[in-house]
């Protein structure tokens, strides 16, 4: 049976201005597949993930070098729709952050951004 790669890093560092967090990480990630990043606090495992998702890019002065592709396709490329991108790679934050709204409003977002009323 072919393994089918959905996720692959190339040559992948990650910076928090000249502070480098992620260093030549190469790995692919097999669709339908259980895939762990163990490690301890503060080695990079959040960072990696959010880079996956591009959720770095709403971090000022961070910078990322070498390839993420997602179904083959590099999603650090300008054309890249990253909330579409955000709602095929997502992840589950290990505490809450709501928008500075109700709380209907912050359960209601993710349905209206997907165009449900």
């Amino acid at each position: 049976m072919n393994k089918r790669i959905r996720i692959e890093t190339r040559g992948l560092n990650f910076y928090y201005g000249s502070v480098s967090a992620l260093k030549d990480i190469n790995m692919e990630i097999e669709e339908n597949k259980v895939t762990a990043l163990i490690g301890p606090s503060g080695c990079g495992k959040t960072t990696f993930i959010r880079t996956l998702n591009r959720m770095n890019d709403l971090i000022p002065g961070t910078r990322v070098e070498g390839k993420v592709l997602f179904d083959g396709r590099d999603i650090y490329q300008k054309n890249v729709d990253v909330v579409e991108l955000r709602r095929k790679i997502g992840m589950v934050f290990q505490k809450s952050n709501p928008f500075p709204k109700s709380i209907f409003e912050n359960v209601a977002y993710g349905p209206r951004l997907n165009g449900i009323k």
